[in-house]
Order: structure tokens, then sequence, then C-alpha cells
């Protein structure tokens, strides 16, 4: 981490669309090029001159990588699995009621208090012991047989 990707934002296929959002996410809009590719080759051109705004960039970066208590949105992978699978159940359910396929959004609501959810350090450290436990009992069982 800590490169940071300078994204032509002009077009409107898949890849384009998840580099800009990623951008976005991580508060690094100005690395999308809108306007085209001169735009992008200006970013690009300016991120490798001006150091000042390259290390500016950088350490924003670096730092959404860093974050703990709770984990940077784009970097928190068991918040989005969690998200992901809200979502998924929602078509299921809009699939059984026999409604049309739309849009879906998942608002997060942790334990009905109205607050945005995250991952915590400390739920990270039980998962990874939980994981080691579990995988331990089963090479176990794997030499019992």
């Amino acid at each position: 981490a800590g490169v940071p990707i300078v994204t032509r934002s002009d077009g409107n296929d898949m890849p384009l669309r998840v580099s800009m959002s990623a951008n976005i996410v991580l508060g690094l809009e100005e690395l999308n090029a809108v306007g085209g590719s001169v735009e992008y080759e200006n970013i690009a051109i300016r991120l490798g001159a001006d150091e000042t705004w390259f290390r500016s960039v950088r350490e924003r970066l670096v730092e959404t990588c860093l974050r703990k208590d709770p984990m940077h949105p784009y970097w928190d992978v068991p918040r989005y699995v969690e998200n992901f699978q809200k979502g998924i159940k929602i078509v299921w359910d809009r699939f059984l009621e026999g409604k049309e396929a739309d849009h879906v959004e998942v608002e997060e609501d942790v334990h009905g208090e109205g607050k945005l959810g995250g991952t915590m350090e400390a739920e990270l450290v039980a998962r990874e012991e939980k994981r080691r436990r579990m995988k331990a009992k089963h090479e176990q069982m794997n030499d019992e047989l």
C-alpha cells in the first residue's frame, strides 16, 4: 500500500468505475481524471514533479491502511463481507416475494443503535484466534484418522 493510483474516470466501463470508487472512498478524489487523457497525464506529471503533493497524497493513503478501531471501510473486509451478505439476502427475499429486480442499498445499523459499524482490532484478534483453534482441531482429527 502507499502507491497512489491515477484513474481515468471519463469512461463507463467497470475497471474505471472500480478504481474511481476506491479513490473516492479513500478520500483521494483528486486522483480521478474525469476530464480524459489530458487530465490523467497532468495528474501523473504533478505526482512526479510536486514532491509535497505526492507526500500528502501518499500519507493520506497510508493512514487509511493503518487506521484501527474501527478500520477504514475500504480495508475492512469483515465489514464488507457482512454487508455483502445482507445485500444478497435482500435480493433473495425480493426474489422469493416475486418482486422485480432493483438496485439494493445496504444500510448499516450496529445493534439497532443507528451507529455506523466497523471492525475493531479486538474483533480481528478474536477471529484469528478462533480460526487457529479450528485449524488445530481439524489437523488433530486428520492425524487421528
